[in-house]
Formats: C-alpha cells, structure tokens, sequence
C-alpha cells in the first residue's frame, strides 16, 4: 500500500508530486500510468474524504536479487562514526596523553566528529525512517568502536611510557599555565624541555631568557651563535643555539628538540613518548617554541620580543645577559626571572642563592 505518512514527510519537504511519486519510500508505482504525480495527487486529496482500497499500484513488486535493499547510507554511516569519533575525542580530552598522544582531542578528533555528526544530522533530515533496529545496533558497534580504539592507541602510549596528563591547568604568570601533573625530572631534578627551531625568530628571542635563567644554576657547555630564518618576520634574530648545549646542576635537566636549519623553520621528531606526550596535550596546535618546566608550568609562545633584539649582535646579547645589564637586558630580565623562579620553586626553594634575587623572589611571591 501507498505509505502515506512518507508522502506527507516529503511534501512538508517542498518535493513536487512527480517526485514524491518516484521516490521508492512511497511505494507507489501504478503500472502503465504516464502522470503517476497527477494520480497520487488525485489520491492524496481523495483519501481525505473517501476510505481507500487497496488499488493497484499500492504494492511494490517483490524484491528481485537485481533491486536488493540499501544497506547503507547517511544515517547508518552517521550512526556509527559519530559515537565513535564523540567517544573517542571526550577521551582524548580528559587524557589528552595517554588517549590523546597520537591523535590529540582538539583538533583532530574534534575536527572528525564535527564531519561524522554533519552527516548524521544531514542523512536524518533527509531520511523518512530515522531511528529503527538496525540503526540502534550501528550506534551500539559506533559507541563500542569508540572506547576500544581509545583504549587501544591509549594502551599503546602508556606501553611506551607515556605519562597520565591532565587537562585541567590554571593560569600561572606572564602567559604561562600550570598543569596539575607530577613533576618531570631526571635524577631528581626538574626537566625543562624545549622545542623549536633555529630559523624561528620566536624560539632565536626566547633562547636567550632560557641561557639567562639556566646559568644561575650550572655552567653551561656546547654554547654556539646563530639567527632566525633572514626571510621569515623579525630576520636574522639573533640566538643562542640550544640544541647542543648542556648543563652540569643537581637542580636542573635539559631536554632540547630544535631544529638546526637556520633558513628554514624544521621541528625534529621527538626522542621519545613522554616528550610527544606533553606536545600533544598542551599545544596539539603545533605552536613553536614550547617550552616545560618540569612539565607543571607551559608555555607555547615567545618568552621575548624579538623586536626588542633587531639590529644587536650575537656576543652583545651575551655580554648583557652574563652583566644583566643593557637595553635588550631589560626585554629578556623578566623571562630569565620567571623561570628561575619556576625552577627554585619545583626545586623547594634551592638553590637559594637564586630564590634570594631581587627578580626571582618577586616571582615566587607572585607563584605563592
């Protein structure tokens, strides 16, 4: 029989009666008739006043293995994308490493379900028959698909030793956050990871407030001079190369990944889980530099203008920042104090030479 209840979907739709006629959802196909819109239309007003019949053309002809059913489309597809990408992005997000290590919640798996959930509401909008058995087991196979690949990607990442990370971060001074994690260290010191490039004028600025906070607490060794990128903005900033320096000190580790081509911005892979565990959960976005202390306080951004640096050497940032006098001293002093205070401060307060300086103790009063 004619499904009338599809007639009226499709017409509250805008579809004209010829359509409405060949759209296999009707079921109506009268045999040899070469208005089939006028006739359902006839019908459709007639039926309002006048208890149908079963007349011909209200059955379909039995399926024939050449006219099989649609198995799938839209909605099904949606059905079962949708809770998979939701269920694996919530997981991603609330352990944005391990679960989100590979494939980070935002913007990632964000993005996926974005796209898995507009087809789903574009194939229900679409569709006469919106919700039945088949579309309740594909939504049960989508939800179970979702926590076992969460599971799995998730399980892998903590094999390869992966840390448990939180999402949940405060705001902690001058831009940078803190993350209630435990802290990173090395032989019992806190680590400070950075990642960048040497052809970024970002990372070239920020290098000097790193050597500036780090030598108050060892000397220093493999130190070389570069610049950033002559063709990208701010060119040829002046750096301090970080990716074979080193540091002897019981209160502090470093961790640095930075490319070492200076015309063009190249990030190297990360050494290991931890490092890509830390990039995925607090700048899935790929910002440059990033920089960890301890892996509780983040920053993804410059520490320093590089504007402040145009037009000064190399040796002379150096010579101001061993003196912490001069004009670009004044533009790298607040960075180079803010990170020693995070490092006395994960340090308990050692060295305490450090946490007495004017600059520092101001930081840690503003830490609390």
């Amino acid at each position: 029989m004619v499904d009338w209840a599809a007639v009226d979907a499709l017409r509250a739709k805008g579809y004209d009666w010829e359509r409405i006629a060949a759209d296999p959802s009707v079921r109506f196909r009268p045999p040899g008739d070469p208005t089939p819109g006028a006739t359902l239309r006839a019908r459709y007003y007639r039926r309002s006043s006048v208890r149908e019949a079963v007349l011909p053309g209200d059955r379909l002809p039995e399926p024939t293995p050449t006219d099989p059913p649609r198995r799938w489309g839209m909605v099904r597809i949606g059905f079962l994308l949708a809770p998979w990408f939701g269920v694996w992005a919530l997981l991603a997000f609330v352990a944005p490493s391990p679960i989100g290590t590979y494939l980070a919640a935002l913007p990632i798996l964000a993005l996926l379900f974005a796209v898995a959930a507009g087809v789903l509401f574009f194939g229900l909008w679409r569709a006469i028959e919106r919700w039945n058995s088949v579309y309740r087991r594909t939504l049960t196979v989508g939800l179970v698909g979702g926590l076992v690949a969460a599971g799995a990607l998730g399980g892998v990442a903590f094999a390869e030793g992966c840390p448990y990370l939180t999402p949940i971060t405060s705001d902690a001074p001058a831009g940078w956050i803190h993350a209630s994690n435990p802290v990173w260290s090395s032989g019992g010191a806190p680590i400070l990871f950075f990642y960048g490039s040497a052809a970024c004028p970002y990372c070239s600025a920020s290098s000097w407030a790193i050597a500036g906070a780090l030598v108050k607490f060892g000397p220093l060794a493999g130190i070389g001079f570069g610049h950033s990128s002559p063709t990208d903005v701010f060119p040829n900033t002046p750096e301090l190369l970080l990716s074979n320096v080193t540091i002897s000190s019981p209160f502090v580790a470093l961790d640095v990944r930075e490319g070492t081509d200076q015309n063009q911005i190249t990030v190297p892979p990360t050494a290991h889980c931890i490092e890509q565990g830390y990039l995925s959960a607090y700048d899935p976005a790929g910002t440059i530099p990033f920089v960890a202390v301890g892996g509780v306080y983040i920053h993804a951004s410059t520490l320093v203008d590089p504007s402040a640096l145009a037009g000064v050497s190399a040796g002379s940032l150096e010579q101001q920042v061993t003196n912490e006098s001069g004009p670009q001293w004044g533009a790298i002093a607040p960075s180079a104090f803010l990170l020693m205070a995070l490092l006395v401060q994960l340090d308990h307060g050692q060295p305490a030479a450090v946490a007495q300086l004017p600059g520092v103790a101001a930081d840690l009063r503003q830490l609390g």
